[in-house]
C-alpha cells in the first residue's frame, strides 16, 4: 500500500452518524478500501450518540451512581454486527470504569475527569474501524491524537491546539504506511492530561491534521449531500451549493449553518488547504467544495438557529450596557445585542444563563422564550423582499439587524414560526428575478 513521498494524501472525517451501525460502518470501510492505495487517513467522531451518554455517565458517576451497561451494549453490539471479537474493546471498558469510579469517589466532576470520560467514544470509534478494516485485508492502525503529538492548552472542554503540534503529526504520520484512524475532539495538554476540543471538534481535528499534512483536500463525510441552501428539515425544496469560498462557509457556519464547524473552516483557510463536504449514501456525487475562491450562485441559501430567547429591555442610554454587562455576569454569549424598535434586545441561547439575567434585571426586562434566528445570503439587497414575503405569510418579526462585513439581513421570530418562515424566504429568493446588484452596507 505504497504512494509516493510527494504525493499529498487526503484527510477524511466521518461523523458519529455514518458510524451508527454495522451497515454505516461497512460502508465507511467501503470508502476508505477504495482509496487504500493513497494512504487515506480518517478521522472518526464517537459513535452518534454515545457522547451524550458518556456524559451522562460522568454526571450519574458524580452523584453517586456507576452503571456501564447501556454503553458496553451499544458497541458490542456493533462489534457483533462487524463480526469482531465482543472482547475487543474491554481493555478500555476497564479504564472508563476506573475514572468514573475515581469520579464517584470524589462526588464531583472536574472538567478534566469529564474530559476523560468524553475521549472514550472516539477511542471506541477509532479501534472499531481500524479492526474492521483489518479484518478486510488492509493494514489499519487506530491512533489516539494526543500520541500523534496534538497538544493543546489546559482549558478542558475547549482546547486549544498549540503550534508546535503541526509538526509533530507530520512526522508521526508520515512513518506510518497503513490507514490511520485518527480520533477526533481528543487531544492532550503538556502535562498529558486527556482534553477535547468542545463540541463537533472533531471537525476541527480533521482539518488540524489537514494542515499538519499539507493535504490535498479534507472530506467531511456526512449524512447530508453537502452545504445546502438551507436546513432540509425545514425546507424540503433545499439545494446543494456545488462551490463555496472560505469566506462565505464561514459566515453560514457563523450564522447557524451546521454541516462544517467554523473553526474547521479557520484552519482551511489560514492553511489553503481545500475542504468537502460529501454524502456517504452517494459517494459518485462531488458534494460541495470549500475553497479560497468559488464560483458562487447569487442565492446561497438561509440559515438558522433554534431555541433562543429574546431579552429586551425599553430603549435609554445605558439600557444596552446594562443588557451586555449582565450577560456578561452570567456566561451568555448573544447572538445578537442592538435596538430595534424602541428598545435595547439580546438574542441568545435559551437556558440556565439567560434565566439569570433576566432575574437579575428584574421586571423591567422582557424575556420571550422558543425564538429562532434567521439569516439570508444573496449578493443582493434583499431586506424588504424578506418583509414583504413575511408579511404576505401573515409572520410576525420581533427583531431585525445586520451582520458582518456583508451586512447581511438577519431576523428574530417565534420558532413556531421558522419552517413556515425558512421555506417562504428560500422559495422567494430562489426565484427572485434579476435586480440592480448594490454595495454591501457597512456593517
Amino acid at each position: 500500500m505504497q504512494s509516493s513521498p510527494s504525493s499529498p494524501r487526503c484527510v477524511h472525517k466521518f461523523g458519529g452518524a455514518s458510524l451508527a451501525d454495522g451497515q454505516r460502518i461497512r460502508r465507511v470501510a467501503e470508502l476508505l478500501l477504495q482509496r487504500a492505495p493513497d494512504r487515506p487517513i480518517a478521522v472518526v467522531s464517537a459513535v452518534e450518540g454515545v457522547t451524550s451518554q458518556l456524559d451522562l455517565l460522568a454526571r450519574e458517576a458524580a452523584a453517586g451512581a456507576v452503571d456501564m451497561t447501556r454503553m458496553r451494549v451499544r458497541h458490542r453490539s456493533l462489534l457483533a454486527e462487524l463480526e469482531l471479537d465482543p472482547e475487543h474493546l474491554n481493555r478500555h471498558f476497564a479504564e472508563l470504569s476506573t475514572v468514573l469510579n475515581a469520579i464517584r469517589a470524589a462526588r464531583e466532576l472536574r472538567a478534566e475527569h469529564r474530559d476523560h470520560v468524553l475521549s472514550f467514544g472516539e477511542r471506541a470509534s477509532a479501534r472499531i474501524v481500524a479492526a474492521h478494516l483489518s479484518q478486510r485485508g488492509v493494514r489499519a492502525v487506530p491512533i489516539d491524537a494526543y500520541d500523534l503529538g496534538l497538544v493543546t492548552d489546559s482549558n478542558h472542554g475547549r482546547a486549544r491546539v498549540l503550534p508546535q503540534s503541526a509538526e509533530r503529526v507530520r512526522s508521526a504520520l508520515e512513518r506510518i504506511d497503513a490507514i490511520c484512524v485518527i480520533t477526533g475532539f481528543v487531544a492532550a495538554d503538556a502535562q498529558g492530561r486527556v482534553t477535547t476540543l468542545g463540541r463537533n471538534g472533531s471537525d476541527v481535528s480533521a482539518a488540524l491534521i489537514g494542515e499538519a499534512m499539507g493535504a490535498r483536500e479534507v472530506v467531511f463525510w456526512k449524512e447530508v449531500d453537502g452545504v445546502m441552501s438551507a436546513d432540509p428539515k425545514l425546507v424540503p425544496q433545499a439545494r446543494r451549493i456545488e462551490q463555496l469560498s472560505y469566506a462565505s462557509a464561514r459566515e453560514l457556519t457563523a450564522h447557524g449553518a451546521s454541516v462544517l464547524h467554523p473553526e474547521a473552516v479557520e484552519v482551511l483557510e489560514r492553511c489553503g488547504v481545500a475542504g468537502r463536504v460529501r454524502c456517504t449514501r452517494t459517494p459518485r456525487d462531488e458534494g460541495t467544495r470549500v475553497e479560497p475562491s468559488a464560483s458562487e450562485p447569487d442565492f446561497l441559501g438561509v440559515t438558522t438557529r433554534n431555541q433562543l430567547a429574546l431579552l429586551s429591555l425599553e430603549a435609554s442610554d445605558t439600557a444596552l450596557e446594562q443588557l451586555a454587562a449582565s450577560a456578561a455576569r452570567h456566561g451568555l454569549e448573544p447572538v445578537w445585542i442592538g435596538v430595534d424598535e424602541g428598545r435595547a434586545k439580546l438574542l441568545a441561547p435559551q437556558g440556565e444563563a439567560l434565566e439569570r439575567s433576566a432575574l437579575e434585571l428584574g421586571s423591567r426586562a422582557q424575556i420571550q422564550r422558543n425564538v429562532a434566528s434567521l439569516t439570508a445570503f444573496h449578493r443582493a439587497e434583499v431586506a424588504e423582499e424578506l418583509d414583504r414575503a413575511l408579511a404576505a405569510a401573515r409572520i410576525a418579526v420581533l427583531a431585525r439587524w445586520r451582520s458582518g462585513r456583508s451586512s447581511r439581513p438577519c431576523l428574530a421570530l417565534e420558532a413556531s414560526q421558522l419552517a413556515a418562515a425558512a421555506a417562504c424566504l428560500h422559495e422567494r429568493l430562489v426565484n427572485l428575478p434579476a435586480i440592480e446588484r448594490v454595495a454591501p452596507r457597512s456593517a
